[in-house]
């Protein structure tokens, strides 16, 4: 019977690998896009959950270049790990979220508590890369990842 149960298992893995995937990018997706009105005059143009999927897609596929000489089960365990880093900061924006739904927050405040988001979720992805076992210097390039972003995206 145990034999029977894993092969069931194994067989729906990738089913619920690809479920979760598509569930983290979209959490991701529809709260940096709500996160966006808060700051829309800040932004350079019209900012959308496709566009904050297409991110954190292009984030994980940044990430994969950097990782290209690693086996594919590692590149693998990094997704998740970028994916599980990225919901966890939609997360944390959820209070701010929730505020701005029935009291206008401040500019200056969101940005901060978004800045504050971002710092955390370093420190986070600093601790997983390293407890995987992975080359620091994914972080690095997490971080050059997101400036280029900020460049494209911010108005100066």
């Amino acid at each position: 019977m145990a034999s029977v149960r894993t092969s069931r298992e194994e067989q729906l893995a990738p089913f619920f690998g690809a479920a979760g995937t598509v569930l983290a990018v979209l959490v991701c997706a529809r709260t940096l896009a709500s996160f966006a009105h808060i700051i829309q005059p800040y932004l350079r143009f019209t900012y959308g959950a496709w566009l904050e999927a297409a991110m954190v897609l292009c984030q994980v596929l940044f990430q994969w270049a950097i990782m290209a000489r690693r086996s594919w089960p590692e590149r693998l365990r990094y997704a998740g790990l970028a994916l599980g880093v990225s919901v966890l900061g939609a997360v944390l924006l959820w209070p701010i979220l929730l505020l701005h739904s029935f009291a206008p927050v401040t500019m200056k405040t969101a940005i901060g508590c978004f800045f504050g988001v971002v710092s955390l979720m370093f420190v986070v992805h600093w601790l997983f890369v390293g407890y995987l076992k992975m080359p620091r210097i994914l972080c690095a390039t997490w971080v050059v990842y997101r400036l280029i972003l900020l460049v494209i995206l911010v108005r100066f």
